[in-house]
């Protein structure tokens, strides 16, 4: 059963530093099987991080907030962890790159 998770975080050193990070650490994330469905900033407070993410169950989910390595690596991309907040959106229920995905690097 897969879940889709709305991360909001602040970020403190810019979206091209904490874009970084998240490509540095892409094979620690496919080994948990997240999957990085959308993630920017928004328009008018570019501190705001909101990130759209899936994982295939609960405990992949968890090993990704218990993983002191990469929590270590996003809060040295400037993310203030204390901030994050974590809204469970589906498990199941959703589809995703509707119609076509569009990806800006």
């Amino acid at each position: 059963m897969a879940i889709v998770v709305k991360g909001e975080i602040t970020i403190t050193k810019g979206f091209d530093t904490w874009k970084a990070m998240v490509k540095k650490n892409k094979d620690r994330m496919d080994e948990m099987g997240m999957v990085m469905l959308f993630a920017g900033v928004q328009k008018d407070d570019p501190t705001k991080l909101h990130a759209i993410m899936k994982f295939p169950n609960m405990e992949a989910f968890q090993a990704f907030g218990s993983n002191e390595e990469l929590t270590e690596e996003r809060r040295k991309a400037g993310a203030v962890v204390e901030t994050g907040v974590m809204t469970m959106m589906s498990d199941d229920e959703f589809f995703t790159n509707f119609p076509d995905p569009f990806i800006k690097d």
